[in-house]
């Protein structure tokens, strides 16, 4: 439906800046715990349940992974914005799959940069409705952008390292006409695009600090939903 992380996932930093020796294919099993917390008073519990990963030896990326977020508080009050705030998260839903690809386009010994492409869908529970009608619905989203990764700094013997990465990105999103008119006043269009940014900061391999900042466009200036939405996401990796 609306924007996402879509961003909708943890970007991977690519450790090997310099040119690989072979392509690799990985799977993993419960791999980060993620807490964030929303400028829409949000407070959420994130775990990356599984991912396949595919890193090609030319610098192509491809992975496909499945998220599951619980909300832990709900700081407003109006339930519109709670389900759009679960809408906005990138790697919200009580169920996210997400496909993920990245497209060299230049890269040094401590930098690349690269073309992303996002596409997913989750599945997002909302609020009580009467008559015990269905509270669930599907949104479909996608973002695209340009990934800028560097190495800040390192130290070999100590075996730690810290990177920085930087998403401007376009990001639509997509659901039915009735879901709209049911969760959202039919305030925001079945499909809807919007800009974003996000960056972030991981340490030694196991920490991830990201700030995401997204906005819709097609949406009436009056609207809630048309508000600068900012996401603070601490990640750990097991």
């Amino acid at each position: 439906m609306l924007c996402g992380f879509c961003s909708s996932q943890l970007l991977e930093i690519d450790y090997d800046l310099g040119k690989k020796e072979e392509s690799s294919f990985r799977v993993h099993i419960l791999r980060y715990g993620i807490i964030g917390v929303s400028s829409l008073q949000h407070l959420d519990l994130t775990s990356e349940v599984l991912k396949f990963k595919y890193d090609a030896k030319k610098g192509t990326h491809l992975s496909f992974s499945v998220f599951g977020t619980k909300t832990i508080w709900s700081g407003n009050k109006k339930d519109a914005l709670n389900t759009f705030d679960i809408v906005m998260n990138p790697i919200g839903g009580t169920i996210n799959g997400n496909l993920f690809a990245s497209f060299p386009i230049y890269r040094t010994d401590t930098k690349n940069s690269k073309i992303g492409l996002s596409i997913g869908k989750k599945w997002v529970q909302g609020p009580m409705l009467p008559n015990f009608k269905n509270n669930a619905f599907f949104d479909n989203y996608g973002r695209l952008g340009l990934i800028y990764q560097s190495l800040l700094a390192e130290d070999p013997l100590q075996n730690t390292n810290l990177y920085f990465w930087g998403f401007p990105h376009s990001q639509f999103h997509h659901a039915t006409a009735e879901n709209r008119k049911i969760f959202f006043n039919n305030e925001i269009d079945p499909f809807s695009y919007g800009y974003g940014l996000e960056i972030g900061l991981e340490y030694n391999s196991k920490f991830k600090l990201v700030l995401l900042s997204q906005q819709m466009l097609n949406i009436s200036n009056e609207s809630d939903f048309k508000s600068f939405i900012t996401r603070l996401i601490l990640a750990y990796r097991f």
